[in-house]
């Protein structure tokens, strides 16, 4: 209801002019509210009541998203909103794959360096029933090759790595480098027998050339014998590394007019030759570059040219002196130093 002006009374003029003024003023103001009351009313009847009939009422609001960006239709909004959300979670998804790519990938990288466990590493070959290709090192799927074996052990190994090597003829160079291991053991898979080396019996498993450079650690090469030693200037070789034990080996194939030829050379390493056999060889034993290498009593072999050589390194002789082992047994070279009997200092 609108408010009353007055009409006529005792009142100046200039006061009704001034009081009637405000009560157009209060009159609009009462218009305005009533008015923008109907318009609340209407839209929550929309956005509540009207939510069905002929044809469905769209709840205008609901175009607006929170960036105050306006859809033409409420489905328009919807479809924009699940397709930014869709692409999000695509994008997030893809992160989240690359980011599992990169930790499996991390992972990886961390087995070839450091090696996935304590358990021993046991790795199987067999030249005649394996592939390096479609192998994995199991007994079941063996690798074709031993190098193949030798490249699965991680660069630092905390394990006892184990290669077992079917009975066979392996003509490798093969190239153990740059391993910090606990103990690395390449051996036949079948039994060795340990008192072959008074006879000179042929071992099963035959290999061209091992070595070991720049590792650390200890290495047994056991039970094998060397074959095609005219193409390799040594059989079984250390440099620079940790302790090779050299163990129930066999060389025996005629390499005495190949003058550089070394069936067991080391060089600024530690050796142990033992239970092993050797003949027909330039030389056998060559120590170099501050080694310090022991032949022990448990030895065999004949017709050798040259038996023991020290150069700039020390050679310790335990083999039987009564022994024909080699034209020459001893040959020192600089400042080699071969001890052949042990003496008690005071």
């Amino acid at each position: 209801m609108g408010l009353l002006k007055l009409i006529s009374n005792r009142i100046s003029t200039e006061w009704k002019e001034k009081f009637n003024k405000n009560i157009d003023y209060l009159n609009d103001l009462e218009k305005k509210l009533s008015d923008q009351d109907k318009t609340t009313n209407s839209r929550i009847d929309n956005l509540v009541i009207n939510s069905g009939g002929d044809s469905p009422n769209e709840v205008v609001d609901a175009r607006v998203n929170r960036e105050g960006a306006t859809f033409e239709t409420l489905q328009g909004r919807l479809l924009a909103t699940e397709t930014k959300q869709e692409s999000e979670i695509a994008a997030l998804t893809d992160r989240q794959n690359a980011t599992a790519e990169q930790v499996d990938q991390l992972n990886t990288s961390v087995e070839t360096i450091i090696g996935g466990s304590n358990n021993n590493l046991d790795l199987y070959v067999s030249a005649e029933k394996g592939s390096d290709q479609a192998g994995d090192g199991t007994e079941e799927k063996p690798f074709a090759t031993i190098q193949t074996a030798v490249n699965q052990i991680p660069l630092i190994c905390t394990q006892v790595v184990t290669i077992w090597i079917d009975n066979g003829v392996y003509l490798e160079d093969v190239v153990v480098k740059n391993i910090n291991a606990s103990q690395i053991h390449i051996r036949p898979k079948d039994n060795v027998d340990d008192d072959g080396y008074t006879t000179g019996a042929d071992r099963s498993v035959k290999v061209r050339r091992i070595s070991f450079s720049y590792c650390s650690g200890y290495f047994r090469i056991y039970g094998l014998q060397g074959v095609d030693q005219a193409n390799t200037s040594s059989t079984f070789y250390i440099e620079n590394s940790g302790y090779l034990a050299v163990a129930c080996v066999t060389c025996k194939e005629d390499t005495k007019s190949i003058k550089d030829h070394v069936a067991v050379r080391a060089n600024a390493a530690k050796c142990h030759i033992y239970n092993s056999y050797f003949e027909n060889q330039n030389t056998v034993i060559h120590s170099a570059l501050l080694a310090d290498v022991l032949a022990s009593s448990l030895n065999n072999g004949k017709n050798n040219n040259i038996g023991m050589v020290a150069n700039n390194a020390t050679m310790r002789d335990g083999m039987s002196k009564t022994m024909a082992f080699a034209t020459t047994r001893h040959q020192i070279v600089n400042s080699g130093l071969i001890i052949a009997k042990g003496q008690v200092l005071s």
